[in-house]
């Protein structure tokens, strides 16, 4: 059985649910800086994914392209989950972000970024 989020994090993740990337990044930055492993590199993980998102909305490719091949390594290296949120399915989702920002312009991006938990 999946463990629940704590309330902190639950609230990180509804902003991110809401696609509200800069306040996402704001709780899920207090939450990082201070937490210890195996947590942190997670964490580290998903704020570095609401950058990224951040930098989309403002059109920023180059940025968006940097931050989510930094989350992808991050989460190629994580466990399979952080508190019910399948970290697996997050780096498969980075996986398509980056083939889509490395691939010239003109596609239509991917949806933006889910949390599924187990």
């Amino acid at each position: 059985m999946a463990a629940r989020p704590d309330p902190a994090l639950a609230s990180a993740l509804a902003l991110f649910a809401q696609e509200d990337w800069y306040a996402c990044h704001d709780a899920l930055e207090v939450l990082w800086q201070e937490s210890l492993e195996p947590r942190r590199r997670p964490l580290q993980a998903l704020v570095q994914i609401a950058v990224a998102m951040v930098h989309w909305q403002q059109g920023n490719r180059r940025g968006t392209t940097l931050l989510w091949g930094e989350a992808v390594a991050r989460l190629a290296r994580c466990r399979e989950e952080l508190d019910g949120v399948d970290l697996g399915y997050l780096h498969e989702q980075g996986r398509h972000w980056l083939r889509f920002l490395q691939d010239p312009p003109g596609g239509a991006a991917p949806p933006p970024p889910r949390c599924k938990a187990d």
